[in-house]
């Protein structure tokens, strides 16, 4: 039993301002061949669940490519174009070498390029061609990922992150190889309904631990658990895509039945709906959610910078929050990152314990915030390479590109240090910290921009979590005259609308 492994992954913002290229999945993961099997063995990430099933259900990984890069702006045509075909010509590369039984796919879901706005669709069209409408293939998928029907069509079976934070990506490789082996020698034939719900959910209420999200967790693995039923996966799509198939989607799979599968996903779509309320956010505006912090009997406090998020596309620069910080008097005070690769520069140049006069971050739009001019002391330089060690893409190395720790003095004998990174990253792990010096259990206040990813590591050391209302394309208040192509009517944009579903 041959499977060939690989996939691309991007999670794409129609109204971001940062570039995705193919030199930005280069920057962020991109293997190949044996290569692959290297980078990925013994991480917790889909990849490495694909080569642990393959260990443990006794098949054969043929590697292809995989390939990542940090969210932004839809994938450059050239960039699509080129990982395609190099993503078939393992394809093409395993076939010749003899039959393939399968194909395992890590993909997103919410991947837009300039070639289609349903990038996996584009992906799957492309790797169809190569390995013939009958071969099984077997996709995971992001849990924000936006999902059409014809996506849907070109796989056997797609198997959704259960949690966010994404604690589960090795869970779901493994579940996907498992299936996989089902369908080849057990006669499996997975049967698939997708259900598409008209509800734009908040990010910050797509947090799996805590309700909305934990009553359809539940009642998702009830309907799994019921007999013919392979799996049940529940995505609440990704926002910032203004394209005709943003929004909620339920996925189930069953054992040759389409009416079962029918059957459950209306069942958990109705639910969902039911819900809908929910999933509007409330963020705390900046001074209250800084002074709240700054009150508090013990730390650190957590807050997290959501209009900012370079895990949606922002660009990691905005200041809105640091400012708040200086303003008010912060002290204990850590926050990262900053991207802004001239300030790094400075810093190198000038050599640490050197201070620094600089205009910090706001470089890239005028939507997260101006330049701020700082004077700063340059307390560590670094390389900005450290390895996951958290529950989140566990043995993953990070790299943030050459790095500055600076520390910025505020009003009222207020400081703050500062992580400037070279590299956007979205704090996904307490190493942004550690790795630079600074323990973030000693800091009072811990300044984070990701909207619901920060929570797998930094919940455990958090004495309070503050979601902020920052400015920036991932702040949840969505604006209705934004939207283009997205599909109306939508809640909570059209909050009058009825939508039931036949059971």
């Amino acid at each position: 039993m041959r499977i060939a492994i690989g996939g691309i992954s991007h999670e794409s913002s129609t109204f971001s301002a940062v570039p995705t290229t193919l030199e930005d999945f280069a920057q962020r993961a991109l293997a190949e061949g044996p290569a692959l099997i290297e980078q990925y063995a013994g991480t917790r990430t889909c990849p490495g669940g694909f080569i642990d099933a393959a260990r443990d259900f006794d098949f054969t990984v043929v590697p292809t490519l995989v390939a990542s890069a940090v969210p932004g702006e839809p994938v450059t045509a050239e960039a699509t174009i080129e990982l395609t075909r190099r993503l078939c010509e393992g394809l093409r590369w395993a076939l010749d070498e003899g039959p393939l039984d399968g194909v395992l796919l890590a993909l997103h879901g919410a991947m837009v390029s300039e070639l289609d706005d349903d990038g996996e669709r584009y992906i799957l069209h492309r790797v169809r061609e190569v390995v013939g409408p009958e071969l099984p293939i077997v996709v995971t998928l992001d849990l924000h990922g936006n999902i059409s029907q014809e996506m849907v069509d070109l796989v056997s079976a797609a198997v959704a992150y259960d949690e966010y934070p994404h604690t589960d990506t090795w869970q779901r490789g493994y579940e996907a190889g498992l299936l996989m082996a089902r369908i080849v020698r057990g006669g499996v034939r997975p049967a698939s309904a997708l259900v598409k719900i008209p509800l734009l959910a908040g990010l910050q209420r797509q947090y799996t631990h805590a309700e909305p999200m934990l009553g359809i967790k539940h009642l998702a693995r009830d309907l799994e658990n019921e007999s013919g039923i392979l799996n049940v996966s529940y995505l609440p799509g990704f926002p910032w895509a203004d394209i005709p198939i943003t929004g909620f989607s339920v996925i189930v799979a069953a054992e040759g039945d389409r009416l079962q599968a029918q059957r459950a996903a209306s069942r958990l779509a109705q639910e969902i709906w039911n819900r809908r309320e929910q999933f509007v956010v409330q963020p705390v505006p900046v001074d209250e959610a800084v002074r709240r912090a700054m009150a508090a009997k013990e730390g650190p406090v957590v807050l997290a910078d959501i209009g900012d998020n370079p895990g949606g596309g922002a660009p990691a620069d905005g200041t809105v929050l640091l400012e708040a910080l200086l303003r008010l008097g912060a002290k204990r005070a850590a926050l990262a990152p900053i991207r802004d690769p001239e300030v790094v520069e400075a810093a190198r140049a000038a050599g640490e314990g050197a201070v620094i006069t600089v205009d910090l971050g706001g470089k890239t739009d005028d939507r997260h915030g101006r330049p701020l001019q700082v004077t700063a002391r340059v307390v560590r330089l670094t390389e900005g390479r450290f390895t996951h060690t958290g529950p989140m893409s566990t043995g993953m190395t990070v790299d943030l590109g050459p790095t500055a720790v600076l520390e910025l003095r505020g009003q009222r004998d207020g400081c703050v240090l500062v992580v400037v990174t070279t590299h956007r990253y979205q704090p996904t792990d307490l190493g942004i910290f550690r790795s630079q010096g600074i323990e973030p259990t000693a800091q009072q206040i811990l300044a984070v921009k990701s909207s619901v990813h920060f929570r797998a590591a930094f919940g455990p050391i958090a004495c309070e979590i503050i979601e902020v209302d920052t400015p920036g394309i991932t702040n949840p208040r969505l604006d209705p005259a934004a939207y283009r192509k997205l599909p109306r009517p939508i809640y909570p944009f059209d909050r009058d609308l009825e939508w039931r579903i036949d059971l």
